[in-house]
Parts: structure tokens; sequence; C-alpha cells
């Protein structure tokens, strides 16, 4: 595996969150449906109750009440999102995470290699990725630093006081971060 197959498991993760999503916003919408029906219905018995002079209240009170409608069914909508956001992080992280050594140790010198390392930079592991092939990462021409991290994956670039952090934990929070910008986009734009 390569650091292009690391990122092909975010992307399917991704693919799969938005199919998930777009189900979910179906099903969401499809109630609020139900909801905005509901309220229209009985806007309308109550129009036709009121007498023409009450006419302008009732036409107040049915801009209301499908106002609510719609503002109900959009929380609704918003709750789903963000639940399923939440599900693709953890389904994330625990795919990366559950990787065999080989494919992880193959995923992480893939992304050293893509990675944008300035000269004299020291590649930081954590303990258990040193002990397991960190001789492997300097055999391969990187700098292995005698630090380790506490980091669940990745690894972490340092030169000065200049780090670059490639941890799984940050390539997901930047992950996230793009997927709310998406999903803003479409529950606002």
């Amino acid at each position: 595996m390569s650091n292009g197959n690391g990122q092909n498991i975010i992307d399917k993760i991704l693919a799969d969150a938005n199919a998930e999503a777009k189900k979910i916003t179906d099903a969401a919408m499809k109630e609020a449906e139900v909801v905005v029906e509901t309220a229209n219905a009985k806007v309308q018995k109550e129009s036709e109750a009121l007498s023409k002079l009450a006419q302008a209240e009732a036409d107040k009170a049915a801009a209301k009440e499908i106002s609510s409608a719609e503002m109900l069914a959009k929380k609704m909508i918003l709750t789903q999102k963000q639940a399923i956001l939440e599900e693709v992080i953890k389904s994330a992280k625990a795919k990366l995470l559950s990787l065999t050594d080989v494919e992880y140790k193959v995923i992480i010198i893939g992304m050293l290699d893509k990675a944008d390392i300035p000269e004299d930079a020291e590649v930081i592991l954590s303990k258990k990725d040193k002990a397991a092939f960190g001789k492997e990462v300097a055999s391969n021409g990187y700098n292995v630093s005698d630090e380790t991290r506490d980091i669940d994956g990745g690894f972490i670039i340092k030169k000065g006081d200049i780090e670059y952090n490639y941890s799984f934990e940050s390539i997901i929070s930047v992950e996230k971060e793009d997927i709310e910008h998406i999903a803003a986009k479409i529950l606002f734009g």
C-alpha cells in the first residue's frame, strides 16, 4: 500500500458517509414534508373557520406555523448530519488503527515519501512504531529522532522548533473540517 491507499480509505469512508447522509437527509426531508403538510392542513381548517374580518390574522398564523415546521425540519436534518459526521470520524479512526502491521508500515512509509520534509528534519514516531519499523524508516534515508510521541498513528516531522503533524488524529481533524464545510454548503448554500 502507499499513501494513496490511505487516502483511498479516507475517500471511501467519506463516500460511504455522504451516501448515508443523503439517505438520512432524504428520510428527514420526507418526515419534514409530513410535518409541513400537517401544519398546512391545520392552517387550512383554522382559516375556513374564521370570518373574512379575521382572515389577516389567519394568514399570519399560517405563516408562523409553516415557518416553525420548516425550522423543525432543518433542525432534524442538521442533527442527523452531525451524528453521521461523528460516526464517520469514529469509523475512519477505527479503520486506520485496524490495519495490519504490514499495511500500516507501508502506509506510513508512503506518507513519508509523499511528505514535504525539510532538509535536516527529524521524523518522530510513536514508541511502538519506532520499535516496529524505525530502522526501516531510517534505512529509507529519513532521520529518525530519538524522541518519541504519544500518537495513535502517523508521525511528526520536526525541524528546529517547527513541527508538522502527520498523526492520524491531525489528518482526521483536517478531514472533519472539510466535511463540516461541505455539510454547511449543503445545509445553508
